[in-house]
């Protein structure tokens, strides 16, 4: 009976491993793969946790706490990444690129090229402090 369920328990972790593997690569966003990564390694994590439950040895347990501590300290690390980029405006290479050909989106010849960023205006107010106590946006009074 335990041989039932070691089997039916493997199956299910290889299966769940090959979706996540599939949502690795597919993606379409940086942190999809992100989260995938993670995924995965949480997958390895139960397959040794299952390994080592089945053949009664507690060697792999070190290694579930290592694989632990790379899998926050990665998610972390990518979470923390994303942020950065998101308030620097910058934009997930792999969205724009077209699905039909593979190929990312470029401007044509007939579409003008865009401003450069120092030109764009902002449309969030600003939160700098001005000398009057409020923000540069209200006008520097209360």
């Amino acid at each position: 009976m335990d041989d039932v369920i070691l089997m039916i328990v493997a199956g299910l972790l290889l299966v769940s491993g090959c979706l996540v593997t599939v949502r690795l690569v597919r993606g379409p966003s940086t942190l999809d793969r992100a989260v995938a990564l993670d995924a995965l390694v949480a997958v390895m994590m139960a397959g040794i946790g299952v390994y080592t439950a089945a053949q009664r040895v507690g060697y792999y347990l070190p290694v579930l706490l290592v694989l632990s501590f790379l899998g926050f300290t990665g998610s972390v690390g990518v979470a923390r990444f994303m942020a950065l980029r998101d308030e620097a405006g910058g934009e997930d290479v792999d969205e724009n690129t077209d699905t039909d050909t593979g190929t990312g989106t470029e401007p044509s010849a007939t579409e003008p090229p865009a401003e450069p960023a120092s030109t764009v205006q902002s449309t969030r107010p600003s939160t700098e402090w001005t000398a009057g106590g409020g923000t540069a946006g209200e006008g520097g009074q209360r």
